[in-house]
C-alpha cells in the first residue's frame, strides 16, 4: 500500500471528503436507488484502490528504471500512468450507469454492443482492483465461476447446465440489478459503509485510550490480569472495527507486550489476543459487516441477529478467559501490579465517559427503536463529531482545529485502509454471487450435500464447517461467508434447520479461519508482533478459542442460545455454558489446580460438553466434571494410564 504525499494524497483526501459526506448524506437524508448509490460509491472505491495500490507490491520494493516507475509500478508516494488507466475503465462505465440507471431501469433487455463493452471493462477493473487489495483468490474464484457459467453444457455429470454465452453474461452483470449491482454492492455502499467508517472516527475522538484503559482497569483485576486486559479491550475494539486483523493490530500493540512482561509465552501471548481479536466479529453491537448481509439474505431486522449472536459471542469470550485464568495458574502469574493500573477518576472524566458513551448510545437505542442501521450509524458519527469538536478540550479556535483534523484522519484512514477496499471487494464478489444463481450452482452443491450425508444432518454440519474455514483462509471474513452461505444454507434448510443458526452457523467458522492453520491470517499478525512460532501460537489460540468450535453445533439444535424461549431457558443454558467453558479449557489445557492427568481431561471435556446440552444434562456434565475435580484434588492416579504430568513452568 502506498503512502501517498504532495497532491496525490490531496486527489484522495478530496475523494475521502466526497465519499464520506456522501455517505452520511444518503445515510439520513436521501436514500438513491441502487445503480446511483452503487455507481458512485464504487466509482470512488476504485479510484482510490487504483492510487493507493500498486499494481505490485514486490517491484516496488525494487530499483527499477524510471520509465518502468512511470508507466507501471508508480513509486511509494505516487500513482503511475497504468493506475490512472485502470481508473478510466473502471469510471467510465459507473458514469454511464450514473448518468443512466432509470432508462436502464425502465426498458429491462434493452442493450446495444457498447454496453457489452462498457460491462466488460468494469468487471477488468473489478478484478484488477480485488487482486491488488486483496491477492487472487477472490479474482481466480470469480474467474471460475465465469468459465463455469460459459462452458455449462460441456461439463459431465451432474453439475452441467445449459449454459450462457458471453453476451448474456456481460448483460446480465453489467445492466441488472442481480449483476455487479446486486445485495452485496448496494448494501456496502447503503448500509456497511456508516459503520465502516464510525469505528476510526470513534477512536480518534479519544475512544480507543478509553477502551484501554476501562480493560486494564478490570482486567487487571483478575489472575492473568494482561491476558484479560486483551480479552475485554478486543471485545470492545471488536464490537466497533469488525475486523479481526485490525483488531489485532491494534490493541496486540499493547496488550501482547504486557502479557510476554508479566510471564505469559510468545507463542501464548499471541495466541491470546488471536483469539480475542477474531471474537469482535461476533459481538454485538456491530459485529462484522457480514452480518449486515446476514438481514438482507433472511429479510429480517439487524437488531435480531444482534440478540440472537450475544449469548454465543460471550461464552466464545468466556472460553479465553477461562483459558488465560487456568494458564495464569500454571505459570503462577497475578494480578496486574497496582502501579500499571489507570486511576478510575482520570478514566471517569466526564468528557472521557460521554465521548464513548453518547455515540455508543446513540447507535444503541437507535437500533432497538428499529430505525434502518445506516441511518443509527450516521446519527452516532455526527454525536461523536459533534460532541468531540465542542466538548473535547478547549474552545479556543487552535485546539478547535486540532480536534477536527484528528476527526479528518479517522475519516481518512476508515475510507482509505478499510472502505474503499471492501467496496471493491463486495462489487467483485457479487460477481460469483450473481452467477451462482444464474447457474443454480448452489443447489446443485445442496443436493450434493444432502446425498453425500445421506440426510444426516451432523454430516452436512461438518462438510458445512469445513467448506466455511477453507474459503476464510483465502479471502475476507464477509467473503468466505456470502459465498457458502450462498451454496450451503439451502441444503441445511432442506434439512430442518433454522435459517439464521445455518448462516450464523457458517459466519462463525468463516472467522474461524483465521484462526486454523494453514492459513491463519490474524494468527500471522500477532505472532509477528509477539515474535513467537506462528504454528504454535495457531494451535494455543484454536485451544483458546474452541468455544468458537463447539458453540455452533450446539445453537443449530438448542434455541436458547440464541435467544429463543422463555427466558429462565435462556438463563439457565447460558450458566452452564458459561461453567463448560472453564471444564472444557481445562481439559485441552492439561490443567486445572494442578497438571491434569488423562482420565482427568477426558472427564473435563465430557463434563464440559455434556453441561452445555440442556435440562438436566447440565446437572450431569457437573457432575462428571466433579469427578474429574476429585480425582485431581486427592490425586487419585491409574497406574500406566493416569500418571500425572510434572509441573513445567512455561518461558517466559
Amino acid at each position: 500500500m502506498r503512502e501517498l504525499t504532495g497532491a496525490w494524497k490531496v486527489i484522495v483526501g478530496i475523494l475521502v471528503g466526497i465519499w464520506g459526506i456522501f455517505i452520511i448524506y444518503t445515510a439520513l437524508l436521501y436514500s438513491l436507488h441502487p445503480l446511483l448509490q452503487g455507481g458512485i460509491s464504487l466509482s470512488i472505491g476504485l479510484a482510490i484502490v487504483f492510487l493507493v495500490y500498486p499494481i505490485s507490491k514486490r517491484l516496488l520494493k525494487k530499483k527499477i528504471p524510471k520509465i518502468v516507475q512511470v508507466f507501471i509500478t508508480g513509486t511509494k508516494n505516487a500513482p503511475s500512468l497504468i493506475d490512472f488507466i485502470f481508473i478510466a475503465l473502471s469510471l467510465i462505465p459507473s458514469l454511464y450507469i450514473m448518468l443512466n440507471w432509470e432508462e436502464i431501469v425502465r426498458n429491462p433487455g434493452v442493450f446495444e454492443t457498447y454496453h457489452l463493452v462498457l460491462g466488460g471493462l468494469l468487471i477488468f477493473a473489478l478484478l484488477e482492483g480485488t487482486r491488488r487489495s486483496l491477492g487472487l483468490t477472490i479474482p481466480l474464484l470469480v474467474l471460475f465461476f465465469i468459465l463455469y457459467t460459459i462452458l455449462g453444457p460441456k461439463i459431465p455429470g451432474r453439475f452441467a447446465h445449459p449454459g450462457f454465452n458471453f453476451t448474456d453474461i456481460l448483460y446480465q452483470l453489467y445492466l441488472m440489478t442481480e449483476g455487479v449491482w446486486g445485495l452485496l454492492t448496494d448494501m456496502t455502499s447503503r448500509i456497511i459503509a456508516p459503520f465502516i467508517i464510525f469505528g476510526p472516527i470513534l477512536f480518534a475522538t479519544g475512544v480507543g485510550s478509553t477502551v484501554m484503559d476501562l480493560s486494564t482497569y478490570f482486567g487487571g483485576k483478575i489472575r492473568g490480569g494482561p491476558g484479560h486486559v486483551a480479552v475485554i479491550s478486543s471485545s470492545m475494539f471488536g464490537m466497533l472495527s469488525g475486523s479481526s486483523v485490525a483488531n489485532a493490530a491494534t490493541t496486540g500493540s499493547f496488550t501482547i507486550p504486557l502479557m510476554k512482561r508479566f510471564g505469559f509465552s510468545r507463542e501464548f501471548a499471541a495466541a491470546v489476543e488471536a483469539a480475542a481479536s477474531s471474537g469482535g466479529q461476533i459481538m454485538p453491537p456491530i459485529m462484522g459487516a457480514g452480518c449486515f448481509v446476514m438481514a438482507e439474505f433472511l429479510n429480517i431486522p439487524y437488531t435480531s441477529i444482534m440478540i440472537a449472536g450475544l449469548i454465543p459471542a460471550l461464552i466464545y469470550f468466556a472460553g479465553i478467559a477461562a483459558g488465560i485464568w487456568i494458564e495464569a495458574g500454571r505459570t503462577g502469574m497475578g494480578k496486574l501490579p497496582k502501579e500499571l493500573m489507570p486511576e478510575l477518576k482520570a478514566i471517569l472524566k466526564p468528557e472521557r465517559i460521554l465521548g464513548f458513551a453518547l455515540p455508543i448510545g446513540t447507535l444503541g437505542v437507535l437500533l432497538f427503536m428499529f430505525f434502518p442501521p445506516q441511518v443509527c450509524a450516521a446519527w452516532a458519527i455526527v454525536v461523536s463529531v459533534v460532541f468531540f469538536t465542542l466538548f473535547g478540550g478547549p474552545l479556543n479556535p487552535a485546539q478547535i482545529w486540532d480536534r477536527v483534523k484528528k476527526i479528518w484522519q479517522g475519516l481518512f484512514e476508515g475510507v482509505v485502509k478499510a472502505l474503499a477496499w471492501l467496496m471493491v471487494m463486495m462489487a467483485c464478489v457479487q460477481i460469483a454471487v450473481s452467477l451462482i444463481s444464474l447457474t443454480g450452482f448452489g443447489v446443485k452443491i445442496s443436493e450434493l450435500i444432502i446425498e453425500i450425508s445421506g440426510y444426516n444432518v451432523y454430516l452436512a454440519l461438518i462438510a458445512t464447517m469445513l467448506t466455511a474455514i477453507i474459503l476464510g483462509m483465502g479471502m475476507t471474513t464477509t467473503a468466505a461467508y456470502v459465498i457458502a452461505a450462498a451454496v450451503l444454507v439451502p441444503a441445511l434448510q432442506q434439512m430442518g434447520i433454522d435459517p439464521l443458526a445455518a448462516h450464523l452457523f457458517i459466519f462463525y467458522f468463516a472467522i474461524k479461519s483465521g484462526l486454523t492453520p494453514p492459513v491463519c491470517i490474524t494468527v500471522f499478525t500477532t505472532a509477528a508482533i509477539a515474535g513467537s512460532n506462528w504454528l504454535k501460537s495457531a494451535w494455543d489460540s484454536m485451544k483458546l478459542g474452541i468455544g468458537g468450535y463447539i458453540m455452533p453445533f450446539f445453537f443449530m439444535f438448542v434455541p436458547a442460545y440464541l435467544m429463543k424461549g422463555p427466558g429462565w431457558e435462556i438463563a439457565f443454558i447460558f450458566v452452564g455454558a458459561f461453567l463448560a467453558m472453564f471444564a472444557i479449557e481445562a481439559a485441552v489445557l492439561g490443567y486445572f489446580t494442578k497438571p491434569s492427568t488423562p482420565i482427568e481431561r477426558i472427564l473435563y471435556l465430557i463434563g464440559g460438553l455434556v453441561m452445555m446440552a440442556p435440562d438436566h444434562w447440565t446437572f450431569i456434565g457437573i457432575g462428571i466434571f466433579f469427578i474429574g475435580y476429585l480425582l485431581e484434588r486427592f490425586d487419585i492416579q491409574i497406574p500406566i494410564i493416569g500418571k500425572r504430568p510434572v509441573q513445567i513452568v512455561r518461558a517466559k
